[in-house]
């Protein structure tokens, strides 16, 4: 619903539109941003930003009403007593009224990054760094969404150290070198996904054949890729691996130990092919035109 309200301008009241929520609204409000239970604050107020949050307007006793969309006690208390976001908006956002209530929970950046947790894939990489991007732009006052948000040394660090070991090989070069916007850093990194997962196939393609021949020492388990224990093992040995690790071990242990070799240092031709091609790390070029970080809508 919308309320006039007379403003004096120049001696005269003239009319001026402000807007105001019924109680169903707020209900509303809260069933689209009401924080998730063992969600992080840091991906609550990503969802918020994503969601629109920056457009819905509310007045400084409507926030005192939508206590409930916090599950941390301590945001919690800062939304029933919450300070002015910075600017002179008689209305600001609902994301900047929550971005003010987290930075006032919890006023370390270093605090808010260590909400951040470990990831296994790069499109939950991806989650991650859009996360550390919001703890920074609560920091600088919650005026900016995650994405328009500088990248740090810091966030370059905690993005690595929450990496899996297998990746950080080819993550390492991509994002020393992220100096720009988070969602620039954030589409290269679905670039070097997309370059990666073109490995695989061949892969698969070098592995056909083989499931059907037995391995000398023991075969890898099925349902497992089959790759012969001469590339296992020359893989191996170029890894640093001692011959001595090698020699007389069965192929499945041998198998294991090679899937968790980076996957540049995984071979990808099949036996009967001439010598051994490795699949070379791609350095990412522009994002994939079909790919687009979330905006509000």
């Amino acid at each position: 619903s919308r309320e006039a309200v007379a403003v004096p301008t120049g001696g005269e009241l003239q009319p001026e539109v402000v807007q105001t929520f019924k109680t169903s609204e707020l209900q509303g409000i809260v069933k689209l941003f009401r924080q998730e239970p063992g969600e992080g604050v840091l991906r609550w107020l990503v969802r918020a930003w994503d969601n629109a949050g920056n457009t819905v307007m509310l007045l400084r006793y409507e926030l005192q009403q939508l206590g409930v969309l916090s599950q941390d006690s301590q945001v919690r208390a800062q939304m029933s007593n919450p300070q002015e976001p910075d600017g002179n908006e008689e209305s600001p956002s609902l994301y900047c009224w929550l971005a003010a209530a987290v930075g006032a929970a919890y006023p370390s950046v270093g605090e808010l990054e260590a909400q951040a947790g470990p990831w296994k894939t790069i499109a939950k990489g991806v989650q991650v760094l859009r996360q550390l991007g919001m703890a920074w732009a609560v920091e600088t006052g919650g005026k900016n969404g995650p994405d328009d948000t500088l990248v740090t040394k810091s966030i370059k660090a905690t993005l690595l150290r929450l990496a899996p070991d297998e990746l950080k090989p080819s993550l390492l070069v991509v994002v020393m070198a992220g100096d720009g916007w988070v969602g620039d850093l954030a589409a290269t990194l679905m670039q070097l996904e997309t370059a990666l997962a073109g490995a695989w196939p061949r892969a698969v393609q070098a592995a056909k054949g083989q499931q059907s021949k037995g391995q000398a020492g023991g075969g890898q388990e099925k349902g497992e890729l089959r790759v012969p224990r001469k590339v296992l093992c020359l893989d191996l040995l170029q890894a640093g691996v001692c011959r001595e690790e090698i020699n007389g071990k069965p192929t499945a242990d041998l198998y294991k130990r090679w899937m968790q070799l980076p996957a540049a240092k995984r071979s990808t031709r099949s036996e009967g092919e001439k010598g051994v091609e490795r699949s070379k790390p791609v350095e990412p070029s522009a994002p994939p035109s079909e790919w687009q970080l979330p905006r509000p809508y």
